[in-house]
């Protein structure tokens, strides 16, 4: 007797549609596609969502914070902090980070199957950069042959803008440049 109450009830619920009166004009197929479509629709919003990604790290916090992160791939590498050890003799040496009005250069640690645009997006700096680079890259691909250990100099405003980019590639080292219009050019 459950499965004739079972049918019953299944049977009841497909000519439900039929006796709907506000949708009378509408044929009998129709009315049970608007149904389902609502029944889905209503599904898709009780659907429960997955859990929020954690936000990488601001740009404001210290170099030497963000190196001890986990969560960071590339080691931070800040010349200007070096500090000389008893077993130096000579004054450290110069380094290519200096203050001007373009930014200051930071070297950056490429890590383990890592790309320039992943590079950039864990250190919370803008990827269309690193594709309008791309589109002006020429020749040895210096951007998209980059290796696990290679050093890569970024040129940051304090504003958190890139004006330059420098690696060594195939060719020898290749500058990228952000021209007054926001675009980049290949230097050498």
């Amino acid at each position: 007797m459950p499965r004739k109450g079972l049918r019953e009830t299944l049977c009841q619920l497909w000519l439900l549609p039929g006796e709907i009166s506000w949708m009378d004009p509408l044929p009998l197929a129709h009315r049970r596609g608007i149904i389902a479509g609502v029944v889905l629709i209503l599904l898709a919003f009780l659907w429960p969502s997955p859990a929020p990604r954690q936000q990488p790290a601001s740009p404001a916090v210290s170099t030497r914070q963000q190196h001890n992160d986990a969560t960071l791939q590339a080691n931070i590498v800040d010349n200007n902090t070096r500090q000389p050890s008893a077993a130096d003799n000579n004054p450290p040496p110069q380094t290519s980070a200096k203050n001007d009005v373009e930014g200051d250069w930071r070297d950056y640690q490429i890590a383990r199957g890592q790309t320039l645009a992943q590079l950039f997006r864990d250190n919370n700096l803008q990827v269309s950069d690193v594709f309008a680079m791309a589109r002006v890259e020429g020749d040895g691909k210096p951007l998209s042959n980059l290796q696990q250990g290679q050093t890569v100099k970024v040129r940051i405003t304090p504003q958190g803008v890139v004006t330059g980019l420098t690696v060594e590639g195939s060719n020898g080292p290749a500058l990228f440049t952000r021209q007054s219009d926001g675009s980049f050019i290949r230097v050498r």
